[in-house]
């Protein structure tokens, strides 16, 4: 922690102290000194003092370098969460994207496998239907041949030659009857056999229909098939580019996590330093608080001594007072008697002491202290979430928006007891009240882009004291108000304002 000293009232005193010192030295050497004595003293001093001025400048130069390490560190803290927010809402983005393509591939998948299993079928049931039309054509010609050769032969053996060939040979009668029962048999077969032709023909037929429409389908399914196996192509092709983005963003993320991880290790370890820059104050202010006990009952000692010579005192005067009264009312009475001897004269009574006047009460301090800038109250005290990393903590103090460079006023009368930069709260400014209403009561004034005060200066209720900032760890111009009492910090809203 890096305390903001007051330089220039520093400089000032240490420039006053050295003329001093120098015109002492003149006035005491006068009678010895020469005029390159004077001068070389002269450019001593001011070489002390041209160096008090590099030392204030180097200093200021220290403050303002912290100060803007500090915004720095407090803007990337800020880009670290808000890109590891972006990237994790990219990379859930990209995942439900990638979920939905994979869902899509599997559905292609399995369209894929069935339309290719619907083309299997189709081609099993083609090579049936082939076979089948194969078999019916053969069946068919053969019947066809057979009828042909039967039709044949019955048409020579019952032509009108065969009967004139019949009466120029030996042929004997029964023969002859043979003959005509057979071709009557052959007759009647051929008959049959014809039906039977009829019904192949029918048969062959329906099996080229058959054979026909298998290989539309055969056809069609091939097309789904293969129409499907570039829509799961294209399902693969944009999973897996999709997977690569989610690596991609899950590399990003992690990045970003790692730096956001920094952040917040950055502001664990400003919290545990806030954490020890709140014991520190409490300790310094319950220090105060004990001298000012110390001085209290120091006080009340003296006055008491005091009051008790004053008793003395006036016990002794009134007794010496008595005393003379007496020593006089006793001449007096001599006096009187010698006089009344001569003449009785009538006593004048003495005048009534006049009543002493009623004390005149002091006003009764007020309960409430002033609130220090006209700004609405954005963030009260107790815990809350870190508006930049999200750690859960306690709000130490109450937070009032208000633009930079809005006035900052005292709450009550009292003293500066503390001024200084810290990194979390910025440009600080505490301010001792005493005891109002038994309670050793101070105020913290946070992240000011200066103050006007400086430590050890007595203040007014109602004073400018400072501007309103954003500086330390802040997201924006506002007043952090914090109270203590009896060196421990307490909801400033509670009961003061």
């Amino acid at each position: 922690m890096s305390r903001e000293l007051p330089l220039r009232r520093m400089v000032a005193g240490i420039r006053s102290t050295l003329a001093a010192l120098l015109a002492g030295a003149v006035i005491a050497t006068a009678p010895l000194a020469t005029a390159d004595d004077l001068d070389d003293e002269r450019k001593r001093v001011d070489q002390e003092l041209g160096q008090l001025d590099d030392q204030q400048k180097e200093l200021q130069d220290q403050v303002a370098q912290q100060r803007q390490e500090v915004a720095e560190a407090n803007q990337r803290n800020i880009q670290a969460v808000d890109a590891l927010k972006k990237a994790q809402e990219k990379l859930s983005r990209a995942e439900e994207n990638l979920r939905s393509a994979e869902r899509q591939e599997r559905e292609a998948r399995e369209l894929d496998d069935q339309r290719a299993r619907e083309l299997s079928q189709a081609e099993d049931e083609l090579r049936v239907a082939r076979e089948e039309l194969n078999k019916a054509v053969q069946a068919y010609n053969d019947l066809s041949r057979r009828i042909d050769q039967e039709v044949s032969l019955i048409t020579q053996q019952n032509g009108p030659l065969m009967n004139f060939a019949l009466l120029l040979t030996e042929t004997d009668a029964a023969e002859l009857n043979y003959t005509a029962q057979m071709g009557a048999t052959l007759f009647d077969l051929s008959a049959q056999e014809l039906d039977e032709a009829e019904r192949l023909r029918f048969r062959m037929e329906e099996a080229e229909r058959a054979a026909t429409e298998a290989e539309d389908a055969a056809r069609t399914a091939k097309s789904a098939a293969e129409e499907q196996l570039k829509k799961r192509q294209a399902a693969t092709r944009k999973a897996d580019s999709l997977r690569r983005e989610v690596s991609a963003l899950v590399s990003e993320k992690d990045q970003a996590a790692k730096l956001a991880a920094d952040a917040l290790a950055d502001e664990e370890a400003n919290a545990r330093a806030m954490e020890d820059e709140q014991a520190a104050v409490a300790e310094r202010i319950k220090s105060r608080m004990a001298r000012a006990d110390e001085l209290d009952q120091q006080i009340q000692e003296r006055n008491r001594k005091r009051e008790e010579e004053r008793k003395a005192r006036e016990a002794a005067a009134k007794k010496a007072a008595e005393e003379e009264a007496a020593r006089k009312a006793a001449e007096a009475e001599k006096r009187s008697k010698a006089e009344r001897a001569k003449t009785n004269p009538e006593h004048a009574k003495a005048p009534a002491p006049a009543k002493p006047a009623a004390p005149v009460a002091a006003p009764a301090p007020s309960s409430a202290l002033l609130r220090p800038v006209n700004g609405r109250l954005t963030s009260p005290f107790g815990m809350r979430r870190h508006p930049v990393t999200g750690i859960v903590k306690l709000h130490d103090g109450t937070d009032f928006g208000a633009s930079c460079g809005t006035p900052i006023r005292a709450a009550a009368d009292g003293v500066v007891a503390e001024k200084y930069f810290n990194r979390g709260y910025g440009n600080r400014l505490m301010i001792d009240h005493g005891r109002i209403q038994g309670k050793f009561i101070t105020t913290g004034y946070n992240h000011a882009t200066h103050y006007t005060v400086d430590k050890g200066e007595h203040v007014e209720r109602g004073q400018v004291i400072g501007y309103v900032g954003s500086t330390g760890y802040s997201t924006g111009c506002h007043l952090h108000l914090m109270v203590w009492e009896n060196g421990g910090v307490v909801d400033p809203m509670r009961r003061w304002f």
